[in-house]
């Protein structure tokens, strides 16, 4: 098991890990509540990924999920959870300007974390634009951010950002999670591009310009055990199945910038049922509006609860700002007592999965 922070190297799979020279494996916190106030204990081990061979066999009851579910019965307020919704630029000031002031509000709110969408430092007007961008984790941009959050105290789920990429053509869109004192907690890189031409829309090839990500990743925070992903994940329920039932996440992120067409047709029905089917909390923030003169995005950033209803989300799905639910994991508990999906999922397996 492996969690990051800003020190000596980075882990982030044996391909990857000679690049980073910054970053080292450190210990977790669990989240904890006592006395009324969210409070941080240390305890082992905060990210896992897909490759992790010490991970626990089986069941997904690893003893930090144990931990946050005692920590969600105990007594005081629940953690606050604050989605963001914005509309990019090609300026990277001009966005940490407006992250810094979500940031301000999610404080401000009383909330535990900040949900930021996919290219909340930047979107540009061509691919080569988003390479040129692009900056590695150790680099200036990334200790802009980290700074933000330690100056609020707050957490951070970065959705997606340029990462220096493997050549000089490509990047990765890299989902990071940074912890209250700044330090960067997880760094997932995109699995699904977007290779799309958009019924009625554009033409999309997010390939031509990034490398796509090898590793599921799940990341322990005070609103309990997050699974990353990023935008196109989403039409991919294996991914989620993976995180949840085999990783242990029992808050689902997908920061996206989908675009309106398929915002449209296909956004809130996708994520209030990976949900649903998960019995996890789906976190999604969102880019809205134009970007510029050949890209606009969907908005409707939310935040939905396991039972799959909407509990957060903006008045004007196009605004910037964000919502704020409470985070219950006793709900997950509740739900899958009552709907143990997870032991008819296994029962399931033995019927149409044997031998493949």
């Amino acid at each position: 098991m492996h969690s990051l922070c800003r020190a000596s190297k980075l882990v982030l799979g044996s391909q990857t890990a000679a690049v980073y020279d910054r970053f080292v494996i450190r210990q977790s916190f669990g989240a904890a509540r006592g006395s009324g106030q969210l409070s941080l204990v240390p305890r082992p081990s905060t990210c896992r990924h897909s490759g992790d061979r010490t991970r626990h066999s089986g069941s997904v009851i690893s003893a930090a999920m144990q931990d946050a579910t005692a920590a969600a019965a105990a007594q005081g307020p629940l953690p606050k959870a604050a989605v963001g919704q914005m509309t990019s630029v090609g300026d990277q000031e001009a966005n940490f300007n407006t992250c810094a002031r979500l940031a301000q509000d999610a404080a401000a709110a009383g909330c535990s974390m900040l949900f930021l969408p996919e290219c909340f430092s930047f979107i540009g007007s061509n691919q080569q634009e988003s390479i040129a961008a692009a900056q590695p984790l150790s680099g200036a941009l990334v200790a802009r951010y980290c700074e933000l959050a330690r100056s609020h105290k707050l957490w951070l789920s970065l959705g997606g950002f340029q990462e220096t990429g493997p050549d000089p053509e490509h990047i990765f869109n890299t989902h990071l999670v940074i912890d209250q004192g700044g330090e960067v907690r997880a760094a997932y890189r995109k699995i699904h591009l977007f290779d799309v031409d958009v019924p009625s829309g554009p033409v999309l090839m997010e390939s031509r310009s990034t490398a796509p990500g090898t590793q599921a990743l799940v990341c322990d925070s005070p609103v309990g055990r997050l699974g990353l992903s990023t935008c196109y994940d989403l039409r991919f329920p294996e991914l989620y199945q993976k995180l949840t039932w085999s990783m242990g996440a029992q808050v689902l992120l997908v920061p996206a910038a989908f675009t309106r067409p398929t915002g449209e047709a296909h956004w809130e029905v996708l994520l209030r049922a990976r949900a649903i089917e998960c019995q996890t909390y789906v976190i999604a923030a969102a880019q809205a509006g134009r970007h510029n003169e050949k890209r606009e995005s969907y908005g409707h950033a939310l935040i939905i609860d396991p039972w799959g209803r909407v509990v957060a989300r903006l008045a004007d799905p196009s605004a910037t700002g964000i919502a704020v639910a409470e985070i219950d994991l006793n709900q997950i508990a509740a739900i899958r007592t009552k709907m143990p999906i997870r032991e008819h999922r296994e029962k399931g397996h033995k019927a149409y999965l044997e031998g493949v």
